[in-house]
């Protein structure tokens, strides 16, 4: 017996699908093909361009709202702060919703793009709904469509809508409740539905209240449609179900009423959050007639047509409300929400948002009216002309370019990236909420802020400015400005962000490109650091060490980008190892100074290169930081042996790097220089905490009084004219001591200028007001206040240059971090304000972080990155005396 096995379907032939596609084609009605087209239309308008303009840096709104979907998402709670129930959830909920379908918050790009492909698809999703209401209200076909294309294509409503805001999220809710409501067809269902969805449009924004009249009486007029009585009961009751969860909420956790007084821990008092609390002081705001300032300002300037015709169409239809139920509610509807603009409260231009369909519904409703005696198939030519006029008219007035050519977002943009690249992430930041959730995250530009602050919280919230940052300024280490924060914080009373931002630097400034800005101010983000050491320094101290561990060195050695290695180069390293306790890397740098650098007598060869010493030479700010650096780490880590290294190079310094003249000791540039009649003298290399030292482990030698002639020449070298007609009081790189008569003279030295203030001599000033922290010697002091010249630059354009000469001209118009670190050590004295500004710039401003750490300018520059830490260190107060204390 055969068996029979069933055949398989066939897939349909390509005939049969493009046969299945016309039928549905044509199952669809003109007008069903018109209301998708309008969808499409709303889709561009809406969509292009949409993350960038306007900013997501313009309204703190948007980031409000993300940061406190990121917390349902994230934390399961309504707010990352304490929840005031300033306003309503569901439309943040919402948004955490669709943040999570949709894979997090970063998937269309930042927190705010995600918002706003959420308002993109309500907008989508209101064109069908703002039509269909539109004909139910007694709309002709064109005219309702006319509506919906000026209520996509207005630029203020492609302005506002595109932002994420719970009024946007509420006139979603609110058009779906309206349409529903407008049903005939009988079904009670649709009317409990349009009930729970204006309940729905109340917990997204509470303002959706002043509409509740109308919907009232829409109901009223609807209940024989909607099996009478039943149908007004059968709208309310849903509605309030639904919003009684919020008051509900409030009354669980204890927070409907307010509670007693409790005493802080700064001797303020306060009462628990409570709902109750919050209506009083939303409805207590006053605006000052914001309204009526902003129909001039921002409404009337983005589309004056929409503005005033809408006004006039309401006041027309409210005439013709006397005949007509339909007219009267439509007017009805576009009223209240003028109403609640222009009543005197506290009004905010995006509120604008709560009008435009209504006010685009009045003028489609009087358009219908006046285009109804015409021909029917006169209309959709009439219409479509109509409408390609409107747009034309839009763009003429050039309101409509902005919205699809300007990037006001790049500031931001710019600012985020750079902030989560080279801030250390565990900074105390206060900020505008823009950026928070961004900043909060874990994503591609960087690791996640834990420290971040809203300033609303910070002024507004006990938990933040108490618990959190203790009611101390101190506490804060930067803070991001952008234009109007600074009144926002004195508009809240925020006095520690004011005390905050009084004791801070700027450290970058990002601004996007130029536009018009009568319609979209230009962003301009600033990063501000607290003046004062903290986590920053910490991290690029750290960092920076370990850039220059792995880009230089070479198993002990740090070699320049031509391959060479000096001594400076490695007393640097162990300095740098000392101060932050790098064991390892000290004694691996020891290791390879000791075996190809020192000579017999202790002292160290200056250069070596292809594999070689191939200058024999000693130079003695080389020896002196060795030396120290030996001394130091033998008494920190109680290495007998690196204190005697160190004390036979503190001898053998003095035998040759020492000279005398009248009868006193002089410290010269190296063993080279010790016997000229000319005595070479680099100020740079005089090290006085150093000789403090090294006076205790070699008594036999008067250090003392090296410090003293190292003080006046160095008093001398900076006041004397070396040829020039003014000095400008700036050390030279270099400087000749006749030994003849004791007179200081500019030093011939290879056909180069020692007389500039250059990459040399920037290094005294960091030399001496290390002397200063060690020793409090008052000519420390004296020196570093006398470094005006120095304050008068940084005050007049924020920076120092590399190189001057010795009257005080540019030589070099370059910045480099040796004369920032220079100028930095020597302001903190004179003028730590100065100083401060010149640290946030051109020290942490300039910073650049990679995958192997902290660097500034040119990357291959060994001296550069040196002197980057140096700056950092001493700003830092990192550089304590190990000898003396451990």
């Amino acid at each position: 017996m055969a068996s029979i096995t069933p055949s398989r379907p066939h897939a349909p032939s390509l005939g049969q699908t493009q046969t299945r596609l016309q039928n549905l084609v044509g199952a669809l009605s003109a007008e069903t093909w018109l209301v998708i087209g309008l969808m499409v239309i709303g889709l561009i308008a809406q969509g292009l361009n949409m993350f960038n303009y306007p900013s997501f840096t313009f309204k703190d709104d948007e980031g409000i709202y993300a940061s406190q979907a990121w917390a349902v998402l994230s934390q399961g709670r309504l707010s990352p702060y304490t929840y005031f129930y300033d306003h309503s959830p569901a439309g943040w909920i919402l948004m955490a919703g669709w943040m999570l379908v949709t894979g997090g918050v970063n998937t269309f790009g930042s927190a705010v793009d995600s918002g706003r492909v959420l308002m993109l698809l309500l907008h989508v999703g209101m064109i069908p709904l703002f039509y269909r209401i539109c004909r139910k209200f007694g709309c002709n076909v064109s005219a309702a469509a006319l509506g919906t294309f000026l209520f996509s294509v207005s630029p203020v409503a492609v302005f506002y809508q595109r932002m994420v805001l719970l009024d946007n999220i509420m006139m979603f809710w609110l058009l779906l409740s309206l349409n529903l409501l407008l049903d005939g067809w009988g079904r009670l269902s649709r009317v409990v539905f349009s009930g729970i969805c204006f309940g729905l449009a109340l917990l997204s924004k509470e303002t959706a209240v002043f509409v509740l009249p109308v919907m009232l009486y829409i109901a009223w007029n609807q209940r024989y449609k909607h099996q009478g009585r039943f149908g007004l009961w059968g709208w309310m009751l849903p509605m309030a179900m639904v919003v009684s969860f919020y008051p509900l909420y409030a009354l669980l956790k204890g927070e409907l009423f307010p509670a007693a007084q409790m005493v802080l821990s700064d001797g303020t008092t306060t009462g628990n959050v409570s709902l109750w609390d919050s209506l009083k002081w939303q409805a207590s705001r006053g605006g000052d007639g914001q309204g009526w300032q902003l129909i001039s300002s921002q409404w009337f300037l983005r589309d004056g047509f929409l503005f005033a015709g809408g006004c006039l169409s309401v006041l027309v239809n409210l005439v013709r409300g006397i005949r007509n139920r339909s007219a009267l509610a439509v007017g009805l509807l576009g009223l209240m929400p003028l109403v609640y603009l222009l009543r005197g409260g506290v009004v905010f231009d995006y509120y604008y948002i709560f009008a435009v369909p209504f006010l685009a519904m009045n003028l489609a409703l009087i358009l219908s009216a006046l285009l109804s005696p015409l021909p029917r198939r006169v209309l959709p030519v009439l219409s479509g002309g109509l409408a390609l006029a409107l747009l034309a008219g839009y763009w003429l007035s050039g309101t409509l370019t902005p919205l699809y050519a300007e990037r006001p977002d790049a500031a931001g943009n710019e600012a985020l990236g750079w902030i989560k690249e080279n801030v250390p992430a565990n900074s105390v930041i206060v900020m505008r909420d823009d950026l928070w959730t961004d900043l909060r995250i874990d994503n591609s530009q960087g690791p996640a802020f834990a420290n971040i602050y809203s300033h609303w919280k910070v002024a507004q919230d006990p938990e933040v400015s108490v618990t959190k940052l203790k009611n101390d300024w101190r506490s804060i280490d930067y803070l991001i400005m952008s234009p109007g924060v600074k009144e926002a914080f004195q508009l809240s009373g925020n006095k520690l962000a004011l005390e905050a931002l009084q004791n801070a630097h700027k450290v970058r400034q990002w601004a996007a490109p130029a536009g018009n800005e009568a319609l979209h101010p230009r962003q301009i983000i600033e990063l501000w650091k607290v003046d004062k050491a903290g986590p920053t320094e910490a991290s690029f101290m750290s960092d920076s060490n370990s850039f220059i561990n792995s880009r230089f060195g070479q198993n002990g050695s740090f070699a320049s980008a031509d391959g060479v290695v000096t001594s400076e180069s490695q007393s640097y390293a162990l300095l740098r190892s000392v101060w932050l306790n790098d064991k390892a890397n000290f004694y691996k740098t020891w290791e390879w100074t000791r075996t190809y650098l020192q000579r017999p007598d202790s002292l160290l060869a200056w250069q070596w290169k292809n594999n070689a010493v191939s200058d024999n030479h000693a130079a003695t700010d080389a020896d002196s930081d060795t030396a120290l650096a030996l001394l130091m780490a033998g008494k920190r880590w109680n290495d007998a042996n690196l204190t005697e290294a160190g004390t036979k190079l503190v001898k053998a310094i003095w035998q040759n790097e020492v000279t005398t003249i009248n009868n006193r000791p002089y410290l010269t540039a190296g063993d080279w220089a010790a016997n000229s009649q000319v005595v070479a003298i680099n100020p740079s290399y005089f090290s006085p905490y150093a000789y403090r030292v090294f006076k205790e482990v070699d008594q036999e030698h008067d250090w003392q009084a090296i410090i003293d002639t190292g003080y006046e020449t160095l008093f001398s070298a900076s006041r004397e004219k070396l040829g020039f007609d003014t000095s400008a009081g700036l050390p030279p790189d270099w400087v000749g001591l006749d030994k003849t008569n004791g007179q200081l003279v500019p030093l011939k030295l290879d056909n180069t200028d020692t007389t500039l203030y250059g990459y040399d001599a920037a290094r005294t000033y960091w030399r001496i007001a290390l002397d200063l922290k060690w020793s409090y010697d008052g000519r420390a002091s004296s020196y570093l206040k006398q470094a005006g010249f120095l304050r008068d630059e940084v005050n007049r354009k924020g920076t120092v240059n590399a190189v001057y000469t010795h009257s005080g001209e540019i030589a070099q118009g370059n910045t480099s971090q040796v004369g920032t670190a220079g100028a930095v050590a020597a302001l903190l004295t004179l003028d730590p304000t100065a100083a401060n500004t010149l640290y946030a710039g051109q020290v942490i401003g300039v910073a650049n972080r990679g995958n192997n750490g902290i660097s500034w300018g040119d990357g291959k520059d060994l001296y550069t990155q040196e002197w980057g830490w140096f700056a950092t260190a001493l700003y830092a107060q990192a550089l304590p005396d190990y000898w003396h204390s451990k």
